[in-house]
């Protein structure tokens, strides 16, 4: 027999099976050719993707943060670029392929609005996430010569109300659904075929470009497929570099060539929003908390240790019998899941509810599955268990977070987004922004548009915020003065509904820094709310924009903060950053900003201007001297 259709470790031949039953394929045909009767064999996996459907349209919503995306398509199709404020090249999402899918669907749809967009789309890519995912053990289970089976982990995960939320808020998790989903299913289909491992590569590749924690994931899954590529059954002519180094190099392919954007566009190695939610630091008490608040509300403890169990007995046996191939296949997506869960847990986890811990969830839900020869054994035991969960959780387990105290944004608290939303707009599903207008950034969005609007061409002014929480006063502008093609600028602690309405003509300046060029680059003095840490104050607005003599502003910033953050802003490295990603792109600029786009990353310094001053500039008596 020839090494290409010689069986593999752990294949099993009909005659050997109880019984002497020859197994059905993927295609539910017997091995002779006949068609098996009755249900299909794939009908399983439609129970958990009807059921998160049918969860994710109940929970339909588009949460806040999406409309910072809305606005840069707004800005990309309208021809300023893959930017958040005209004229400033910021990257302010973190999630650039479900970004630029979005984009091209709306420029194929223009006529359906771009927040329903969102949500169709998600519901397109969870269903298939789960469809692919629950394809995936079907196909591994039949190619062991097993009977259907049954994606007991996809149950898990599809009545959990978490990943309904998710499923259409308008950011990126449906897309991880999809992506994990494929991967598995990909993987468990050159492990089959023992060919052309290089289209795979590519996909598995793909995890940083849609949520930049995702490159954990990604090397677990390419180091998989590498094994599966070492493994016998491959045409033995092909070189080293041919099964090897080709998946790698595909694998590695957009990545790398959208770093290299990166680096040329933006100036930086990472996006700016990793800065301002410090990625790499780490506060593993806040990760455990965070964990434990998506792990508790729907005893996921339960299904987990359950679906442990299931797993565990197959791996055993596949392992007995000699299957290493199937073994690492079960463990890939397990080891994917885990690795993810340590780096969330590690930077302190967020501020939403679930959110991060998602792709961990589904990722350890993939390979859980059970069989008719499971059913019939002690195995039966867990299956029921989780069955049995799987209705208690999909009727009753909710997460209600308790009120913060006070309204103070960086007070430490993991908030249910979507309740919050529902009852800021009184809108059990909000989902454009006109469902957002009862809420203070929906009602202050159109403020801020027609503020702009009035202002005489070739003016600018700027709108100095000092409560977050009180209504819009426009007789806080001042004038302003910049380069950049806005006519207002404003201070926000929110820029996702109210940037989106504002529209272009309006500099959002974040607070909260992640658009913020200038106060994602400060340090964290102490742990606040996840994402919310790095608060900048007006004064660096003022000192950036101000014109000299107008800058006072009635309960805002002191002059002396406001000029020393105009001297911070005059000082390099942070003058020539700010110079670089708001001057005209072109090769020599690209050039330019791949060269310095390492020493702009590592640029930090205080949030008080005083005390910025001083660390870019040097002590009074340098400054003069220079």
């Amino acid at each position: 027999m020839s090494q290409a259709t010689s069986p593999r470790p752990g294949d099993v031949r009909p005659e050997d099976r109880p019984g002497g039953a020859a197994p059905t394929d993927a295609g539910g045909a017997h091995p002779d050719g006949r068609r098996r009767r009755g249900l299909p064999p794939w009908w399983p996996v439609v129970v958990p993707v009807v059921i998160v459907l049918v969860g994710a349209w109940s929970y339909r919503w588009v949460d806040e943060d999406a409309f910072i995306d809305f606005r840069i398509i707004g800005n990309l199709l309208a021809g300023h670029g893959l930017v958040y404020n005209v004229g400033e090249r910021v990257e302010v999402d973190s999630d650039p392929l479900w970004l630029l899918t979005l984009a091209g669907l709306h420029e194929v749809l223009p006529f359906m609005a771009l927040e329903w967009l969102s949500v169709g789309l998600g519901m397109v890519c969870t269903g298939l996430g789960f469809l692919t995912g629950g394809r995936a053990v079907q196909r591994l289970a039949a190619g062991r010569r097993e009977a259907t089976a049954v994606p007991i982990g996809l149950l898990i995960a599809s009545v959990t109300a978490g990943v309904w939320e998710f499923s259409t808020s308008g950011l990126e998790m449906s897309m991880v659904f999809l992506w994990l989903g494929v991967s598995f299913w990909l993987l468990v289909r050159v492990e089959a075929r023992r060919t052309r491992p290089g289209w795979t590569a590519v996909v598995l590749g793909l995890g940083t470009l849609i949520r930049p924690e995702l490159a954990v994931a990604s090397v677990v899954f390419v180091a998989a497929l590498l094994v599966v590529v070492a493994a016998p059954g491959w045409d033995p002519a092909a070189s080293r570099w041919h099964r090897f180094g080709r998946p790698v190099v595909a694998a590695l392919a957009l990545p790398v060539a959208f770093e290299l954007f990166r680096m040329a566009y933006y100036a930086l190695l990472v996006p700016n929003t990793a800065l301002a939610k410090q990625a790499g630091s780490s506060w593993v008490s806040q990760g455990l908390t965070y964990l434990w608040n998506f792990v508790a509300p729907y005893t996921l403890w339960v299904p987990v240790l359950l679906g442990a169990v299931l797993l565990g007995d197959r791996v055993a046996r596949w392992w007995r019998r000699g299957d290493r191939l199937g073994v690492l296949l079960l463990a890939t997506p397990v080891g994917a899941g885990l690795a993810d869960l340590v780096y969330v847990v590690w930077i302190g986890g967020d501020y939403m509810h679930a959110r991060l811990l998602l792709p961990a969830f589904f990722a350890l839900c993939l390979p859980v599955f059970c069989t008719g020869d499971q059913l019939r054994s002690a195995m039966a035991v867990p299956v029921a268990g989780v069955v049995v969960w799987a209705v208690i959780a999909a009727g009753w387990l909710r997460y209600v977070p308790p009120p913060p105290r006070g309204l103070n944004p960086q007070t430490v608290f993991i908030s249910n987004e979507r309740n919050s939303w529902i009852t800021a707009t009184g809108n059990p599903h909000p989902v454009t922004a006109a469902d957002y207008g009862r809420a203070l950034s929906g009602e202050a969005g159109p403020v801020l548009a027609r503020l702009a609007d009035r202002i005489p061409p070739g003016h600018q002014e700027q709108l100095v915020i000092t409560d977050d929480y009180a209504p819009l006063d426009p007789s806080s502008a001042v004038p302003a003065r910049s380069p950049l093609p806005f006519t207002l600028a404003v201070n926000l602690p929110a820029i996702g509904v109210i940037g989106y309405l504002a529209g272009p003509k309006v500099y959002v300046f974040d607070s909260f820094s992640l658009a913020n060029p200038i106060g994602s680059h400060t340090l964290v003095v102490h742990r606040a709310r996840p994402g919310h840490e790095k608060l900048i104050g007006p004064a660096w607005m003022l000192g950036r924009f101000g014109v000299p003599g107008s800058t006072r502003v009635p309960g805002g910033p002191s002059p002396a903060s406001v000029a020393a953050a105009g001297q911070a802003l005059s000082c390099d490295p942070l003058a020539a950053y700010l110079a670089t990603i708001t001057r005209p792109l072109s090769l020599a600029q690209a050039g330019r900003d791949l060269v310095h786009s390492f020493r702009f990353t590592t640029l930090s310094y205080s949030a008080d201007p005083t005390l910025a001053a001083a660390q870019l500039c040097g002590p009074p008596g340098s400054r003069a001297a220079s």
